[in-house]
């Protein structure tokens, strides 16, 4: 069955995809295939997206075959130049699931996201749907750009009862918030200059407990590739342009809260926003036209949607706020529609949190080692975690 067949249809599918930047042309459409068969165990497989070229899936079959095995959804770290990852074979030997590595193409937004969604269809078409049940339960997982494109999944095809719901999620120092990232001409990666440090401190006084906090942006970094100058260049490669990464697709802690800087027209981002950041004169902004934030409601009330059991991953790097401010969205979410969705008819203890689906738990953060990336053994122990949490 073609489960895309315009922009349309994509939406009348996905109908709390309100990107403004969807594309019907570019659309994922789902094409006739092309496998190839590895070994026993491994296989590719060849999807087109839509009429924009196509993806590469890498299959890892389980070894102990059964009706509906978990499938755990793998995405790339993306296009930093980082060491090399672990083999992804970790995560499928670490657990009885099928392994399904989405090879997306680092190209400008929104083909990232495209390919992700092309490729999970494929998987809910060849994988959960095909399965004698259609019980197959199924969990994404993802570092750095593959942790914002895993977090963009799992917070908008987690509808309630559908069958290949995105059910749990790991989120490695993923990147969420593109709007926050900003230099600072003359300084290094860990230094301010006198001006926007003497702001940041007044705002740290005022709002001492507010999400979105620079520290960890302005930290040395470990890795020159994970340095604030690698993000920003990875930025100016994936985007074309400021308004799409205020896109929620793009920056998905922004379906928790408005973004971190203001796209206004008056800003010139060639001149300005890389370079001197621009200070207003007023409360709302500071540094490089900082905005207030304000708490958004995600899912939106009528969608159908439920947060999946999630896990972020976070090291000593620039990126650790995000990813902590992200668990702590989420979990204002689940505290929020905790008694709705767990509490009813359960016997869960909602307010305490008790029992194996309660609302505490649900979301966690974990600190890694060190700067935080995944070796062998944290891959293994990804594997791991999601065949429990699928379990719940």
């Amino acid at each position: 069955m073609r489960l895309f067949a315009s922009g349309a249809n994509t939406l009348i599918r996905r109908p709390w995809l309100k990107s403004a930047f969807f594309n019907p042309l570019c659309a994922p459409t789902l094409s006739p295939s092309y496998s190839t068969i590895l070994t026993p165990q491994t296989s590719q497989v060849s999807v087109p997206v839509g009429s924009n070229g196509s993806i590469l899936l890498e299959i890892h079959h389980p070894s102990s075959p059964s009706p509906s095995p978990p499938i755990l959804i793998h995405l790339p770290r993306g296009p930093l130049a980082l060491p090399s990852p672990p083999p992804v074979s970790s995560l499928a030997l670490s657990a009885n699931l099928t392994l399904v590595s989405i090879h997306y193409r680092p190209a400008l937004h929104p083909t990232p996201i495209h390919d992700v969604l092309a490729g999970y269809d494929w998987i809910l078409t060849h994988l959960v749907h095909a399965s004698p049940s259609a019980r197959a339960r199924v969990a994404v997982c993802g570092e750095l750009l593959g942790g914002s494109l895993a977090a963009m999944l799992a917070l908008t095809e987690c509808r309630r009862g559908r069958a290949g719901a995105i059910a749990a999620a790991v989120l490695g120092s993923p990147v969420v918030d593109w709007t926050a990232m900003y230099t600072v001409p003359g300084a290094g990666a860990g230094a301010l200059s006198p001006d926007i440090e003497g702001a940041q401190s007044d705002q740290r006084k005022q709002r001492k407990a507010a999400p979105g906090r620079a520290d960890s942006w302005l930290a040395d970094p470990v890795f020159p590739a994970l340095s604030t100058a690698a993000l920003l260049a990875a930025r100016d490669r994936l985007f074309a342009k400021p308004e799409h990464y205020h896109d929620p697709f793009a920056s998905p802690l922004l379906f928790f809260r408005t973004a971190s800087s203001d796209v206004s027209a008056a800003v010139d981002f060639d001149a300005g926003f890389r370079g001197v950041p621009p200070v207003r004169d007023d409360a709302e902004t500071v540094g490089f036209l900082r905005t207030r934030r304000a708490w958004r409601r995600h899912p939106p009330l009528g969608s159908g949607l439920v947060l999946p059991r999630t896990r972020v991953d976070v090291g000593a790097n620039v990126l650790r706020d995000q990813g902590v401010e992200l668990a702590e969205g989420m979990g204002r979410s689940v505290e929020r529609d905790g008694r709705r969705w767990w509490g009813a008819g359960k016997g869960l203890d909602v307010e305490e949190g008790e029992g194996r689906g309660g609302v505490a738990g649900r979301i966690e953060v974990r600190e890694g080692a060190g700067v935080g990336l995944w070796d062998e053994e944290d891959m293994v122990g990804v594997g791991r975690w999601v065949v429990e949490a699928l379990r719940v």
